[in-house]
Formats: C-alpha cells, structure tokens, sequence
C-alpha cells in the first residue's frame, strides 16, 4: 500500500510563555497488519482530560491507536484498496473525518454506510467494522476521547473488543 507520513506541527510556549513552534516532523505511517493492510499515524495521545499543554510530545510511531480511558488520542488510518478491518469496539467516542477516498462503515445489525472525502462521524462505542471497497486508499483522521462502557438496560456493560496486531 502507498501512503505518505503525514506532517504534524506541534506549537508549546517558552519560559515566558511566549508562544512557540516544538517540532515539525513528518510521521511516518505503522502498518503492523503488513503492506496491504491498515496502517496508523497517532500524532498525539494525552491521558487525561483536561490536558496539561505543558507537557511535551511523546514519540508515539509504531503503536496501535488506542484511547486512555480518560484520554483522549489524535491520529489517522489509511485503509487499504480492498482491505476490511474485522467488527470491533473501542471504548471511546471517536470523531472521524474521511480526508480522501471512501470507506464503508458497517455496524453489527447489518447495516451499512459508504463515506466519502469530506463527510464526518461521530461514532459512540458501537461495534463496527471498516471496508474499503475502491482501488484508492481511504485516509481517515480521528479525534478519539475516552469513554464509560455503554451499559444496557438490563445493567449488561458492553466490552471493548477490539483487535489484535
């Protein structure tokens, strides 16, 4: 699969608080599912909400995105031509928004949505799975914020399930 790295700035402040640039970098995209497969650029992961914007960037290439559970985590997927992510759950409210190609965002009822360049998701806990169904690499970008376990009716917790590298 091609994909570039993404450029990512990061901005803190110096001792006087003055505002300034940390770093300029490109991040290069994780792809732990192989070359046709997935792969992951996480910008920015914090552990808590509120943040503290004091706090420096860490080095977060090569790892899978995963939210803290009172965190929050910014990062992008590229989805493969014809590569589908396996039904799962995360335990976070993610906002999603398709930068290019399209994606069809599938739910555990059967039903299915296709996701073009420019549309938006707001996306609460659910189980889901991800297919990309063109010859283009889909380019997602997520905001994903720790959440509780949905809890039904019947007081039953719904569990992450999500997959494994």
């Amino acid at each position: 699969m091609t994909s570039s790295g993404a450029r990512v700035i990061v901005t803190t402040h110096n001792e006087d608080g003055t505002s300034v640039f940390h770093s300029d970098n490109v991040v290069e995209p994780f792809s732990p599912f192989g070359p046709g497969g997935s792969s992951f650029s996480v910008f920015d992961a914090r552990s808590t909400v509120p943040v503290n914007n004091q706090e420096g960037p860490k080095d977060l290439q090569k790892i899978l995105p995963r939210v803290p559970p009172a965190g929050v985590t910014f990062c992008i997927t590229n989805m493969a031509p014809h590569h589908s992510a396996p039904m799962h759950r995360t335990l976070s409210l993610d906002y999603a928004v398709v930068l290019s190609g399209e994606i069809v965002l599938g739910l555990d009822d059967g039903e299915e949505k296709t996701v073009k360049a420019g549309d938006f998701i707001v996306q609460q806990g659910v189980n889901h799975t991800w297919h990309n169904r063109t010859d283009e690499v889909c380019r997602i970008a997520f905001v994903m914020v720790g959440a509780e376990k949905v809890k039904l009716a019947d007081g039953q917790e719904l569990e992450e399930t999500v997959f494994k590298k």
